[in-house]
């Protein structure tokens, strides 16, 4: 499922060590840039990242507007 990045909330920086500057997340940020996002954010019922709170800073950081998203609904992943 394909929905704006605005909608997604997310906790920033959810490992404060891995932020804009850092070896790491540099490197993910050149990948998305390069690449795009090539694997699915894990948001739950109320559009909270659960898994991918890297990937959608970085997408925001490149002006990315939709990102590919699965949710997680506490039981089943829905696609």
């Amino acid at each position: 499922m394909i929905i704006p990045t605005k909608l997604i909330k997310a906790e920033w920086p959810p490992d404060a060590g891995l932020k804009p500057g850092n070896k790491r997340f540099d490197e993910l940020f050149e990948s998305i840039k390069q690449n795009g996002i090539l694997e699915p954010l894990t948001i739950n019922l109320k559009w909270v990242a659960i898994d991918g709170n890297h990937r959608l800073a970085a997408a925001r950081l490149l002006g990315i507007e939709q990102v590919d998203v699965q949710i997680w609904t506490g039981t089943e992943m829905l696609l």
